[in-house]
């Protein structure tokens, strides 16, 4: 084993929430915010931030850490730095950071199915490799609307392989694996088809998600666990809302494709990525965040609040976009930040009361004895 000191661990941990926080900055700096000033973070930088900033990030330490590999924290030291060096006014060192750190994720992924070749690591490294597909393209110009398909592929493949790694207890059927893998593999040809058809080959992959989210749905151990308490509840809840909101981007890019740009390609893009990504970091944080810091996160039910808050503004987002009434489209943005910053500060919170708890218990055993 290569143990990484714990420091190195919460420091990319708060370097990843500097790329969320940048992130959700420039994506209210798009709508306006601030309008009449310059902005401390480029609009343009929205999707990068998101994508490598933060979910590159916290994906990539998450999985050096599974690793327990020192060579395997430089993906997502690569990747905070290149939030770094954009935020920072170096786009050239930071695109090439970008592209070191996704080739550095790559390559974790492709090592660990190396070492397990198992169906839910193949799924995993398919959506590294997707990342750095999407980082290509984007470092070498390709427009944004040709490049999201690739950068969603990448947090929805991760999940899509933890979810059928945690849900060997529901032990789907090899013959059920197979038809999983191969609606992905489906997924990942209909984004190459969107280069030479850009209509049809969206449209193919909307079917193909609601095949997968179909698939999520009957087997996923969300099911039986919606009976629990607590945090295994809330992650249920999170989990099972989440893949229906993979069945309505389906249904709307089965409708509308994806546009170029305008309401409806944002409403698709935010079913996708705050819809059912968000609804995965919320389910999964109490797991990741005791990995990393090695402390547990108390379980409150105040963290109701903003998943509630997530899915209802991002309701009131899609009917914005829906409508083309851009004041309920901002609305609906500034009720999503508000719930995720919500739900992080209820984290830290959280945290940081186990952690003053902990040291106090360790004061007071030392007294008596």
């Amino acid at each position: 084993m290569n143990k990484v000191p714990t420091s190195v661990l919460v420091g990319l941990l708060i370097l990843a929430a500097v790329g969320l926080l940048a992130g959700l900055y420039s994506g209210l700096v798009r709508l306006g915010l601030l309008s009449f000033a310059t902005p401390l973070v480029s609009p343009i930088a929205h999707g990068p931030l998101m994508i490598n900033g933060f979910l590159g990030t916290l994906i990539g330490l998450e999985r050096a850490a599974a690793l327990e590999k020192k060579w395997a924290y430089a993906a997502p030291v690569f990747l905070a730095a290149s939030t770094i060096l954009l935020l920072i006014g170096f786009p050239g060192p930071s695109n090439g950071a970008l592209i070191l750190g996704s080739v550095g994720l790559t390559f974790v992924m492709g090592y660990l199915y190396y070492l397990q070749p198992k169906i839910y690591h193949l799924i995993m490294a398919l959506g590294a490799f997707s990342l750095l597909v999407g980082n290509l393209l984007f470092v070498s110009g390709t427009p944004i609307y040709s490049i999201v398909g690739w950068w969603a592929a990448f947090p929805m493949l991760t999940i899509f392989g933890e979810r059928l790694e945690l849900n060997r207890i529901m032990r789907p059927p090899k013959r059920a694996q197979h038809i999983f893998t191969v609606l992905i593999l489906g997924w990942l040809a209909s984004l190459s088809i969107t280069h030479i058809d850009h209509t049809i080959g969206w449209r193919m992959a909307s079917l193909l998600l609601i095949g997968i989210a179909g698939w999520l749905i009957k087997y996923d151990i969300a099911r039986k666990t919606i009976k629990s308490v607590e945090w295994t509840k809330y992650s249920a809840i999170c989990l099972l809302t989440g893949y229906g909101w993979l069945i309505l981007a389906g249904l709307f890019g089965l409708r509308y494709g994806l546009p170029t740009a305008g309401p409806i390609y944002d409403g698709l893009l935010h079913m996708l990525f705050v819809g059912f990504v968000f609804s995965m970091i919320f389910a999964h944080a109490s797991v990741i965040i005791p990995s990393l810091s090695g402390k547990l996160v108390p379980w409150h039910t105040y963290f109701y609040l903003p998943l509630i808050l997530l899915h209802g503004f991002l309701l009131v987002r899609i009917a914005g976009d829906i409508l083309e009434l851009h004041q309920v489209r901002i609305i609906g943005s500034y009720g999503n930040v508000a719930a995720i910053i919500l739900f992080l500060g209820g984290i830290m919170y959280q945290l940081t009361k186990e952690i003053f708890s902990q040291k106090s218990e360790s004061i007071s055993t030392k007294t008596q004895s």
